[in-house]
């Protein structure tokens, strides 16, 4: 529940240009979900936009950030703005 959570939350970032928070917050949920889910129609699309708009190493980046930073952090930032 807590990694669809995050998925949910990683799409208004998204929407709002916030491309590197919406790669921390899909990390963040695969490694709660502890495996990226598929399941949710807006992981892929969130896959697909966020490396693109950063670039590989940027997205790299955000996604190890996402990883090492707690899940409801990145909740509170991102819900904040």
């Amino acid at each position: 529940m807590i990694a669809q959570v995050l998925v949910g939350v990683a799409d208004p970032a998204l929407r709002r240009e916030e491309y590197e928070q919406a790669a921390r917050l899909l990390a963040a949920s695969a490694g709660v979900h502890g495996l990226r889910d598929r399941s949710h129609p807006d992981v892929a699309r969130i896959e697909r936009t966020t490396p693109r708009r950063l670039g590989d190493a940027r997205f790299a980046e955000a996604a190890r950030e996402g990883t090492r930073t707690s899940w409801s952090h990145l909740v509170e930032v991102t819900l904040a703005s």
